[in-house]
């Protein structure tokens, strides 16, 4: 990335604007953090919008609308109408449970007229609704006062007290209440709510037609929202200058586009500076990765961008991420499962299409390994009697294998993480400043190397001892006395010790950390016996039940086995991914992505 800085006179600022915006080459440098308030209301607007297209197309996303939908001018006539839709739906949802509220007060008591009551009232009659549990009701209040039981429900009594006099007092009764009812009948309720049910359908319907018809120009509005939006901020971090005769911008091109845009700065006659970053900036970051690397990159952003003196670090833990979720998984059957699902979605929903090639390599790497250690659906193969398995057999890993390919894999990418970790201090202080990280895998490979050779009797004890000590000669040199360029030998010396002691503390737990693949991709597999025998031992002995219940218990037990197994080799790789193999890399991250300033569609 270059940094250019242009200076524009005033005058022609904002077709200047326009034209680098044709461009689309600048990832604009950021100096005001706090938006406008005018900023922020366009974002809110462009956010609710969003949802709104979202809400839309999930509407008829499997369903076939009939009709032709009405026309509007633009986008924003549409997304008015869709709120006014919205404010129009949520007021018939409140009004719908008033009068549900009120129509189950009156459920008890029947539908009955409150005009009939009120002629009632002045001929001197007087109802009174009372309701109790029914324990406390007692039918001998029948004979001694006008009183009509009406109905029982839910352990209450209800009941009807008829008076001659306004407001007499009501009998000293236990526990019972008077119940004040709505003045309307039930069947009043009830036709209301009919219509407003059919007002809520034919708002619904409105919207299923605006969903089918005018989803294109909400998104084309929101593409001009976005594109609003974008050019506040520009001018938002542009600065006046010369008595506010010129306006100043800067940001961040690709090295790629520089002459492009250099030809057409120079065509227009407008100054500009072009210089390399300093230590200081926080320059944009624009990944390159070949396409297997690519699908991978969504799991790299859930951590961080590396910034732009670093490696990207998503092409080098890519292969060990695919295999560590085979591993974690460990059951072919359920890596069949996921890979064909995965084909069959990527296809199915274009947009996924990235998500779901992730999902082909994770299911292509859990066949492989199930195949490896023998496992299908709990299964183990490696103990069945099949005839045409027994060749490959011996191809097969048992659980104490396992378990030490596990280590082996986290000595591999530790040790890999080291070496990246050389590169990537050599790029951004320089090679002198790796010193120590060189000395520790001097250390640990020949120590390795060292004790193998004397193992396989490749060299005498006595050439063994002299490598040894000569590997512990020059990494301890390179580890506590030249660990650093710039200080003394004694500080250097005295930080060398602290590192010693963070580094084997460290690198033993990073190693243990590895032993959750193992315990991982065995859990799994057992999971899935069990499963396996309960459905052999509680199916019934009968001919149709017997199949059917064994078969739900399957389908029941591998789907819980698979999510839950499947979350864990998700989740536990990407742990390691981003706790071991990052730190011993030495990634610093704090990376932003290159997002110029551009002609944009929708988001």
């Amino acid at each position: 990335m270059m940094k250019y800085s242009f200076l524009v006179y005033h005058a022609d600022y904002k077709a200047f604007l326009k034209e680098l915006k044709q461009m689309g080459v600048l990832h604009v440098q950021v100096k005001k953090q706090e938006a406008t308030p005018e900023m922020q209301d366009l974002l809110r607007a462009y956010n609710d919008l969003l949802k709104t297209i979202r809400s839309l197309s999930d509407r008829v996303k499997n369903n076939e609308v009939s009709g032709e939908g009405p026309r509007f001018a633009d986008g924003a006539a549409v997304w008015q109408r869709v709120r006014e839709i919205e404010a129009e739906l949520e007021q018939r949802q409140q009004q719908m449970g008033s009068l549900e509220k009120e129509a189950q007060l009156l459920l008890p008591w029947g539908d009955f007229s409150p005009e009939r009551l009120e002629d009632l009232k002045e001929s001197g009659l007087y109802f009174r609704f009372l309701v109790c549990r029914d324990k406390y009701f007692d039918p001998a209040w029948e004979q001694e006062y006008y009183l009509q039981k009406v109905s029982a429900e839910g352990g209450f009594t209800y009941f009807v007290l008829l008076q001659r006099e306004a407001g007499a007092a009501l009998p000293e009764w236990e526990g019972v209440d008077e119940t004040l009812l709505p003045a309307r009948s039930l069947s009043d309720l009830r036709n209301e709510q009919k219509a407003l049910e059919a007002e809520v359908l034919q708002f619904n319907e409105e919207l299923d037609l605006l969903a089918t018809h005018q989803v294109r120009q909400l998104e084309a509005y929101a593409a001009d929202l976005k594109s609003e939006l974008d050019e506040a901020n520009v001018l938002h971090q542009t600065q006046s200058e010369v008595e506010d005769h010129v306006r100043l911008i800067e940001g961040w091109v690709p090295q790629p586009k520089m002459a492009g845009l250099n030809a057409e700065l120079d065509r227009r006659s407008i100054l500009y500076v072009a210089s390399r970053p300093t230590d200081d900036d926080k320059v944009p970051v624009q990944l390159k990765n070949n396409r297997f690397a690519r699908v991978f990159e969504s799991i790299g952003d859930l951590y961080e961008l590396p910034n732009h003196k670093e490696l990207d670090l998503v092409p080098f833990f890519a292969p060990f991420y695919m295999l560590f979720f085979g591993f974690s998984l460990g059951d072919a059957g359920y890596g069949l499962i996921i890979l064909l699902a995965a084909i069959f979605a990527k296809y199915k929903v274009p947009k996924m299409r990235s998500i779901m090639t992730l999902a082909q390599w994770l299911g292509l790497a859990t066949v492989v390994f199930g195949a490896l250690t023998g496992t299908f659906f709990g299964i183990n193969l490696i103990e069945a009697d099949i005839a045409w398995l027994e060749k490959w057999k011996a191809y097969m890993i048992d659980t104490d294998k396992l378990f030490n390919l596990a280590l082996i894999l986290g000595v591999i990418q530790i040790l890999f993480g080291m070496v990246l970790k050389v590169v990537n201090v050599s790029m951004t202080k320089g090679f002198a400043y790796a010193y120590a990280t060189i000395g520790w895998l001097l250390l640990i490979v020949g120590s390795g190397l060292a004790y193998g050779l004397r193992e396989l009797g490749a060299v005498s004890e006595s050439v063994g001892s002299y490598l040894q000590n000569g590997v512990l000669i020059a990494s301890g040199a390179l580890i506590l006395l030249f660990n650093h360029p710039r200080r003394s030998i004694v500080m250097n010396f005295l930080s060398g010790l602290w590192d010693v002691y963070g580094m084997v503390t460290g690198l033993v737990g990073d190693l243990l950390s590895y032993i959750r693949l193992f315990a991982l991709g065995v859990s799994s597999a057992i999971l899935g016996f069990v499963f396996n025998e309960l459905a052999m031992s509680l199916r019934p002995d009968n001919v149709i039940f017997g199949p059917l219940v064994m078969i739900i218990i399957l389908l029941v037990g591998h789907g819980m086995t698979l999510f839950m197994a499947g979350l864990g080799a998700f989740v536990h790789p990407i742990r390691l991914t981003f706790v071991e193999f990052y730190k011993n890399a030495g990634f610093t991250g704090g990376g932003k992505r290159y997002t110029p300033f551009a002609e944009k569609s929708l988001e």
